[in-house]
């Protein structure tokens, strides 16, 4: 059974649900404020059932696109970024916002912020469900 490998339970379900609830808020707000479709891009894979979550509370349109990124050999961050997958859809001009489970170094996602930059993204956001800023 795969409980006995769980320590220890961090957030119960309901509070992910909630804390998805705010940010589909204020995330929503912020765009609509701007006047701005944005291109919501998730890091696989661990960003897929967090992102779900955020999006189905979304009532205005995005558009969805993933990327594959990895700076771990393990789990151990090795620093160097490294696209495996990259999207499909041009982020000229766009907003894009990055979806990540955890935050851990930064450094991929200062990467991946720098190259939506470089490729003329208008802005780049991030939302996180977790952030171990001990790891900075």
């Amino acid at each position: 059974m795969i409980t006995q490998d769980i320590q220890e339970v961090l957030l119960s379900e309901e509070q992910i649900a909630e804390r998805c609830r705010e940010l589909a808020a204020q995330i929503q707000a912020d765009y609509l404020a701007r006047g701005s479709i944005p291109v919501v891009v998730g890091l696989l894979k661990g960003s897929v059932p967090f992102m779900a979550e955020l999006m189905k509370r979304f009532t205005m349109p995005v558009e969805v696109a993933f990327m594959k990124v990895s700076s771990y050999q393990g789990t151990k961050s090795v620093g160097d970024v490294r696209i495996d997958m990259d999207m499909d859809l041009s982020t000229v001009d766009r907003d894009v916002l990055l979806v990540e489970d955890i935050v851990d170094t930064g450094r991929t996602l200062k990467a991946v912020k720098q190259m939506f930059r470089n490729k003329g993204a208008q802005g780049v956001q991030v939302v996180a469900l977790l952030d171990k800023p001990d790891r900075r």
